[in-house]
């Protein structure tokens, strides 16, 4: 959805004035049309709740009343805001601007840009918006236990735009990519819009599938050569990609594993996030792929929950901090001595701690926990798929 607030993403806003409604930037915008001899006919029978509506107001331009006459029909269907160039009305009525702040319904007036250019930029992000919230639901409903062959044939012959293209022999390969930072819904359907743009245009003409998959961009591709990482790799280059955490699935898999593969490369990008690594294939996760899976059961989380709750408190927090060193540096105990500054019977000291804590006994119960626990809390970037 698109407020109105959120037209402040859109690089037009800089030329926006907004001369009333202050409190209706809350407002959600479903369309944007243009009001022009509707002012002048009174007839607004094409105009509906949600509405952006712009206009140069030319309808009005020798009889000034007609403004306040077809705001007032307008604000009444519920549209979500106007925005005004200023080709004829350098300001509104009065009149005007106070039924906008009586109503709450935004006015802006802007002169230096081109109606077209407002027109697009909204549509094209609503339209986009659309497609990839359907895409996701579509991913949704067969990554989600237990997978759906329904719906996994409906998302294939959404993304290949033809229900009755043959999908047999077909295999997939497909990258997840994180962010550097937390963005908003808004950046995220921006920048893949930038990405989808570009691979149209890239050297290699490689056929790709870029959508947004929560808050992460989900790559896709039907047709690779024989090695998929260095495929993988060469689009990554081409498209720019190095300021985002990468996970490869770059195992060839059937194109009814689709689910299996996003997957994959999903659990590649977190444990490349965990690990501060740029870029990840699945080829090289081992059993940590089991571990990634294991975060779906809702039973696991609520005792790892419990386990953290035990270890959060400030007393615990150097125990915390060598159970992390124990697993980036493969329990080795000099090692992690080393990166702690401790002495290694320091360590030691701290395993048996830990052992109290989580209530285990043995070295192996104690280092799947500790392995299990770290991936859990290392980082936030677990709830991506939640």
């Amino acid at each position: 959805m698109l407020d109105v607030a959120s037209l402040e993403k859109f690089d037009f806003l800089n030329n926006f004035v907004l001369a009333a409604g202050h409190n209706g930037l809350s407002r959600t915008i479903s369309n944007v049309v243009i009001l022009d001899h509707e002012g002048i006919d009174g007839d607004f029978s094409d105009f509906h709740e949600g509405d952006f509506v712009i206009t140069n107001l030319l309808f009005a331009k020798n009889s000034p009343q007609k403004i306040y006459f077809s705001f007032e029909a307008l604000i009444s269907i519920g549209v979500s805001a106007f925005a005004v160039k200023t080709v004829f009305f350098k300001e509104l009525p009065s009149e005007v601007i106070e039924l906008a702040d009586k109503k709450e319904v935004p006015i802006f007036l802007f002169n230096d840009i081109y109606i077209e250019d407002v027109i697009l930029g909204i549509t094209d992000h609503l339209r986009s918006s659309s497609n990839y919230n359907y895409y996701e639901t579509l991913l949704d409903s067969f990554l989600a236990p237990p997978s759906h062959e329904k719906q996994l044939n409906e998302f294939l012959a959404a993304l290949m735009n033809d229900s009755a293209v043959s999908l047999n022999g077909k295999s997939v390969s497909c990258v997840y990519l994180i962010s550097p930072q937390d963005i908003d819904e808004f950046s995220l359907q921006r920048n893949i819009n930038k990405l989808t743009l570009q691979s149209r245009h890239m050297i290699s003409n490689a056929s790709l599938h870029i959508l947004k998959y929560k808050k992460g961009i989900l790559i896709l591709t039907f047709d690779f050569p024989d090695n998929i990482y260095e495929f993988w790799m060469k689009i990554i280059k081409e498209l720019h990609l190095s300021s985002y955490t990468i996970g490869i699935s770059d195992k060839p898999l059937n194109i009814y594993k689709t689910d299996i593969a996003v997957e994959r490369s999903i659990n590649s990008a977190k444990h490349a996030l965990n690990n501060h690594i740029a870029v990840f294939k699945y080829s090289d996760l081992g059993l940590e792929n089991l571990i990634y899976s294991i975060y779906k059961d809702n039973y696991f989380c609520e005792f790892i929950g419990e386990k953290t709750q035990l270890l959060s408190s400030p007393k615990n927090q150097s125990l915390l901090k060598t159970m992390h060193q124990l697993v980036l540096n493969g329990f080795d105990i000099d090692k992690t001595a080393g990166a702690l500054f401790q002495h290694p019977n320091t360590i030691r000291y701290r395993i048996g701690k830990l052992k109290s804590v989580m209530n285990v006994e043995t070295d192996l119960e104690f280092q799947i926990l500790a392995v299990l626990f770290h991936n859990a809390t290392a980082t936030t970037s677990l709830d991506i798929i939640n």
